[in-house]
């Protein structure tokens, strides 16, 4: 499988020469280069039209930002996934095969990202070495160590970021709204974590980050000035911060059928739904057929009624006996095929700070979940009051 490496240079043309030649002399797998240039004026574009067909050389006249640059570097790839490096960077030998592995590890898995010695969040780890002379032993040493190990996130840092290309079809490329940068990479992160994505830190790969190089080239007035810019433009997009969203915690969902003689399509619904939901819940009136028998072997509660009651004693029943957060409204020949799956994955960390009822499209119509505190409001009625928090998603 090919990567595409996107790497965005602005002027610190030594720094860029030394990502690059450790790009060439410690990568094994196919890859392709694609050079984003945002205005150098240090001679940088030179040096990079001589290097001919190496590399895919795409040249801006001033910088257009992080978030543009990539989007090109994205619209002339090839490869099977997209890699965004900072230039700021230093590639030991076998970098880059962790990080494929770990893309590829399952196929919910949209972004992924190496362990590095200098950037925020989880992605960092202490280092022994304080010469880059040291940097390769302590790289094929910690490599090993943690060949294949690896750890789910909410977050992961744009200076090496690798997505799968269908990822950045399925969810959209970086928002420009960002200008020359900051926030993108979160932004994309939230994104594909609410589309059911996971996210991953691929332990087995390292490589050395300088840090600052492209933004240390602005003040720090004015680079403090563009973080509270990009803040803003974020919190009016989602509403909350950003990163109050990535680590909200997933919500859970009680599925609940109201069923009666549905054996025949019965099965193949409640097993699509398994594992997907925490609970399921089937509620039979009075079946004459096997349906009892099938829910049982997979619903955590089963109420068998003899006789029909009022019209709201089943929904009534549901909410006393649901657990969850949600319950989510079904009918048998609902189908959770392997894309609704990871869609519902990402619904339940999408419910945040809280929807009263949620609208949730299914082949066979629109299903609702409703808040557990909406206890017995009927989801129709709740969504026409004015202090209804309403929220619809499409599976």
């Amino acid at each position: 499988m090919k990567t595409s490496i996107v790497i965005l240079t602005l002027n610190q043309l030594p720094l860029t020469i030394q990502c690059l030649e450790s790009i060439w002399k410690n990568t094994s797998t196919p890859y392709e280069l694609i050079l984003v240039d945002n205005g150098s004026k240090d001679g940088t574009i030179d040096y990079l039209r001589n290097l001919g067909d190496r590399i895919i050389l795409i040249e801006n006249p001033y910088n257009l930002g992080f978030a543009k640059g990539c989007n090109q570097g994205t619209e002339v790839a090839t490869g099977d996934q997209i890699l965004f490096l900072n230039n700021d960077t230093i590639l030991p030998p076998g970098w880059l095969e962790p990080m494929v592995e770990a893309l590829y590890s399952d196929d919910d898995v949209g972004i992924v990202g190496p362990v590095t010695n200098y950037i925020s969040g989880q992605q960092k780890i202490p280092v022994p070495y304080t010469h880059i002379g040291d940097m390769e032993p302590f790289a094929k040493a910690h490599m090993q160590k943690h060949k294949g190990d690896m750890q789910e996130v909410r977050r992961i840092v744009g200076f090496c970021l690798m997505a799968r290309s269908s990822l950045l079809e399925d969810i959209g490329v970086f928002d420009e709204r960002y200008g020359l940068g900051n926030y993108e990479d979160d932004d994309l992160c939230l994104r594909a974590v609410r589309a059911g994505y996971k996210l991953l830190i691929a332990w087995g790969s390292f490589i050395h980050h300088i840090g600052h190089a492209s933004m240390g080239q602005s003040e720090s007035a004015s680079l403090g000035n563009l973080l509270q810019i990009n803040r803003e433009k974020s919190l009016q997009k989602w509403g909350l911060p950003v990163h109050e969203l990535l680590y909200s915690p997933a919500v859970r969902i009680s599925a609940c059928f109201i069923t009666s003689n549905s054996e025949e399509i019965l099965e193949a619904t409640l097993s699509s739904f398994q594992g997907a939901v925490e609970e399921i819940i089937v509620v039979d009136m009075n079946s004459s057929d096997g349906t009892v028998d099938i829910a049982r072997k997979y619903a955590n509660k089963v109420v068998a009624l003899k006789s029909a009651g009022s019209p709201q004693l089943e929904p009534e029943m549901m909410y006393q006996l649901a657990s969850g957060d949600y319950l989510l409204w079904l009918e048998p020949g609902d189908i959770l095929d392997t894309s609704s799956r990871r869609r519902m994955a990402g619904l339940k960390k999408s419910l945040y700070p809280g929807y009263d009822v949620v609208t949730v499209s299914f082949e066979n119509g629109a299903r609702y979940l409703t808040a557990k505190s909406l206890h017995k409001v009927d989801p129709q009625t709740a969504i026409k009051s004015p202090d209804t928090a309403y929220f619809r998603s499409q599976l």
